[in-house]
């Protein structure tokens, strides 16, 4: 297999040009100061609370008071009650807390036709539902012209459609 040297010469000129490139970019970077090594003698810069360090620090040169307030504590010093006078919390049975009833849907519409729909709110959303469609977590059972059957949980709830004035 001989090589011919027409085909080598766009390859090489490729070549040389990559170099150039290279050569090029890196005496750049050098001349820039970005390829330089960091140097090593930094000055640290003074901490913002060397002053309250100092202050903190020196010896105060008033005594503070006896008295002093408990800043964690109700009221003031003075008022404190010794550990013998400390009155205990009786014990209380909690008050029960009456069930709340879960939201219950309710029925806004019905269009009654060959294929009956209704509107449905439930959770803040309006579900437009068909008999044996699902909806959150209900199952549609049957649609009547005033009123919706609807299944959860094996218990069935009907809703009823509110006429204008009650």
């Amino acid at each position: 297999m001989k090589i011919d040297p027409r085909s080598l010469i766009a390859p090489l000129f490729g070549l040389l040009v990559l170099v150039l490139v290279v050569q090029n970019t890196a005496s750049a970077l050098k001349a820039s100061g970005s390829w330089q090594p960091e140097s090593k003698t930094r000055v640290r810069p003074e901490s913002p609370y060397a002053r309250l360090d100092l202050i903190l620090s020196q010896a105060g040169t008033t005594p503070l008071p006896e008295a002093l307030r408990d800043p964690f504590g109700y009221g003031m010093a003075a008022q404190r009650v010794p550990d013998k006078q400390v009155a205990t919390r009786r014990h209380t049975e909690p008050k029960p807390i009456a069930p709340v009833e879960p939201p219950q849907p309710s029925l806004t519409a019905i269009i009654w036709d060959d294929d009956p729909r209704a509107t449905v709110r439930w959770d803040g959303r309006d579900f437009s539902v068909r008999a044996n469609s699902l909806f959150a977590d209900f199952t549609v059972k049957s649609i009547r012209p005033t009123e919706v059957v609807l299944e959860r949980g094996g218990q069935q709830m009907v809703l009823r459609l509110i006429k204008k004035g009650e």
